[in-house]
């Protein structure tokens, strides 16, 4: 880690045999002749930092933000009506390259609505303004905002350098991960999930795919990076032209016509994470949008959106195809407020999601929870239990975190957490009776004035489950009684009998953390735990219609 007292003492990164002023700005997002000479004929460097020690979590773009990232390179990128709309709830950081930039962007803010009260900037003068590209990565590090540094993909040892500075004017710690890479190529969802497209593989061939994976591991906290084909086919390759994550189980794909010769590939993306379990335990929901029309083969860059706190600003290019993608949005994301934004600037490799880039709350409340889902067996009481915690120190409310549940079309009951033990809380969900819907959400606050909902909209978009049956069991499939553990699963491997073949078997800890999952596909089959802790664990068994829940305790 560098010593956040001495970040600023620090060289750039990389580090070049010839001089970078024969650069003119703004370059673009594809790299000029002279770029890619310089890509081939120079020695780069990188001072790799020993990864963060403790608990690492990678955050997502959908979690809170105290800040958005631009650059002024004599223009901004994006319009000056999308810098005022995020200016008016959000703090927006500008890069120029001194105090007269400074002033002269003040001007051009003061003179479009920007509200100047949100407005901050840092001095370094921008190669470029895709700062979604080589904007800092923020990760959580024992409950503390820190800053991950990577190579940047580009020549350009300005753009470079501002995770460094950004680590600095934050008072942040700061690590080095010496993997190639670019924002845009990047996406995760906050559990440890992440994905990008094979150019993370193409520019880091001195390293194996498992070297990539384990560093991804040890400074992000992913445990399962999908790299995957670029179905665009176009030179940047990056995974936000084409596919976005909305929520850990939510991901957007973009669509195009049967006649497009591409049509497959994006198929091909949109059934990956079809048949793939998200973070939570259960298949991904694939929201598509349809990006172009059979008279025009030029995708519309509509999943290049941006996601800043309760709003989601969304590319328009005056296509046909435009207000489709807003209600696309609108039904995926209920309770956030959709924006679109309209310009001739945007290309189906290159929007507004490129050239901004939000900046974690070092305050921010988060709640860890694996929620309920699908149709579980009735039970008098439905668990739910959450960790809840404060980054930057503020301790959590008195009266919070509550649980919001209610039943089909009832009213909203709410009930106090008990804290049992560190941040984890727990309460029930009981009264239930008869075949029911259940809908549910969290909420906390701290004393720092910070407030959340998980998931994020709340009452609006809440977690959902059913349960079968007024008493224990679903009929004639599965239940308590009929599946047989055996045999004393305190010896860590244990085997389970069904009358019912079970297409998914999941293990999750009192936390709610998943631990072990199978697809036996089999009536009868091992589950190995050896080498967990001991403790009480949660077996989820699933036969592709229905839920069962046993449990097992570990000596």
């Amino acid at each position: 880690m560098y010593n956040r007292n001495t970040v600023l003492l620090l060289v750039a990164l990389f580090s070049f045999s010839i001089s970078f002023s024969q650069q003119k700005k703004p370059l673009t997002h594809i790299l000029s002749d002279w770029e890619k000479e310089l890509m081939q004929n120079t020695t780069r460097s990188f001072t790799e930092t020993a990864p963060p020690t403790g608990e690492v979590r990678n955050i997502a773009e959908w979690e809170p933000m105290e800040s958005v990232i631009i650059a002024y390179t004599g223009t901004f990128g994006i319009p000056y009506s999308l810098i005022a709309n995020m200016s008016q709830d959000c703090n927006v950081v500008t890069i120029v390259a001194n105090a007269s930039e400074e002033n002269t962007v003040t001007n051009i803010y003061n003179n479009n609505g920007v509200n100047l009260a949100h407005c901050s900037f840092v001095y370094q003068d921008p190669d470029s303004y895709w700062t979604r590209d080589y904007s800092p990565w923020f990760v959580a590090v024992d409950n503390e905002i820190a800053i991950v540094n990577f190579p940047y993909n580009r020549p350009r040892p300005h753009d470079n350098d501002v995770p460094i500075l950004m680590a600095n004017e934050l008072g942040v710690d700061l690590y080095g991960m010496n993997i190639s890479h670019t924002g845009g190529n990047y996406m995760c969802d906050g559990y440890g999930f992440a994905a990008s497209t094979d150019l993370v593989w193409e520019e880091n061939t001195d390293q194996t795919h498992a070297e990539i994976a384990q560093k991804m591991e040890d400074y992000l906290g992913i445990t399962d990076y999908f790299v995957l084909p670029d179905p665009l086919d176009d030179y940047i390759k990056h995974i936000d032209c084409w596919g976005k994550f909305l929520d850990v189980d939510k991901v957007m794909i973009t669509q195009v016509p049967t006649s497009d010769y591409r049509y497959e590939d994006y198929e091909y993306v949109a059934n990956f994470f079809a048949t793939h379990d998200c973070s939570w335990g259960y298949p991904y929901e694939v929201i598509r949008v349809q990006a172009a029309d059979a008279a025009d083969n030029d995708v519309n860059p509509y999943t290049n959106s941006l996601i800043l706190n309760n709003k989601v600003y969304v590319p328009q290019t005056g296509s046909s195809l435009d207000d489709d993608a807003i209600a696309v949005y609108e039904a995926a994301m209920p309770g956030y407020e959709v924006v679109g934004v309209y310009s001739n600037d945007w290309l189906n490799s290159d929007a507004l999601h490129c050239r901004t880039h939000g900046v974690a709350d070092r305050q921010m409340l988060y709640i860890k929870h694996y929620p309920l889902h699908g149709d579980l067996d009735y039970t008098e009481n439905f668990e739910i239990s959450a960790e809840v915690l404060s980054y930057g120190g503020s301790t959590i409310s008195t009266d919070y975190p509550k649980l919001h549940y209610k039943q089909n079309d009832g009213a909203w009951e709410e009930v106090v957490m008990t804290n049992t033990s560190g941040n984890t809380y727990i309460a029930n969900i009981s009264g239930l009776n008869g075949s029911n819907t259940v809908l549910y959400y969290i909420e906390a606050a701290n004393d720092a004035g910070k407030a959340a909902n998980y998931p994020r909209m709340g009452a609006t978009d809440p977690f959902e489950f059913s349960y079968s049956g007024g008493s224990a069991g679903i009929a004639d499939v599965l239940n308590a009684s009929n599946v047989i553990v055996y045999p004393n699963p305190g010896l860590g491997v244990f085997n389970i009998q069904s009358p019912e073949v079970l297409q998914r078997v999941t293990v999750f800890d009192t936390q709610g953390q998943m631990v072990y999952t199978k697809n036996p596909a089999q009536k009868e089959f091992s589950v190995d735990l050896q080498g967990f802790p001991s403790g009480l664990y949660y077996v989820q068994l699933n036969d592709g219609s229905h839920f069962i829940t046993k449990k097992v305790i570990l000596e």
